[in-house]
């Protein structure tokens, strides 16, 4: 019995010194990081509204809130490890590493995503656009950095790599 009674109080000064302290900490991050994404999202909303960005805003609209919302949730699991007692800077070394490493052996995803930016920035076409790249017609469904979805007229969807769209035509 006695065991048990050092057991329950080892257990529940651990538990009110070190878990709970935490849960409430990880709590807050997770909320905060909830915020921040739908504030993200409401100022880029606000923000293509006043610019009056028609055409394209959808599709800026759509790469800001994946973009974001990859950096938050990074971001707030960083936080989360290192509450939870994790050692968070051997993990961003790695990942400084892997980035080096990966765009050496991601060169072709640089390139949709280079050529992803300059469609978007040059504004050749946005999503709901009819175009013609190369031998595809079709409307523009969705888009991104790395690739442009078009549904052609029978149904189908293509998906196009950024980095192989050589010619555009917009149809009217």
């Amino acid at each position: 019995m006695s065991s048990f009674i050092s057991f329950s109080q080892s257990f529940f000064e651990t538990l009110s010194t070190w878990v709970l302290p935490s849960i409430f900490k990880v709590l807050f991050i997770i909320a905060v990081a909830f915020f921040v994404q739908r504030l993200t999202n409401t100022a880029t909303d606000n923000f293509l509204r006043k610019l009056k960005l028609i055409r394209r805003s959808e599709t800026i609209r759509q790469i800001i809130s994946s973009s974001s919302h990859i950096v938050i949730i990074a971001i707030a699991f960083m936080m989360i490890l290192h509450e939870l007692g994790f050692d968070v800077r051997p993990i961003l070394a790695s990942a400084g590493l892997l980035g080096v490493a990966f765009s050496l052996g991601a060169q072709h995803l640089m390139k949709d995503v280079i050529n992803g930016f300059l469609i978007l920035f040059e504004d050749q076409f946005a999503v709901g656009d009819k175009v013609k790249l190369g031998d595809i017609s079709g409307t523009v469904e969705k888009m991104n950095l790395r690739t442009t979805t078009v549904k052609d007229l029978n149904g189908n969807t293509h998906i196009i790599p950024n980095s192989e769209i050589r010619q555009v035509t917009v149809l009217k």
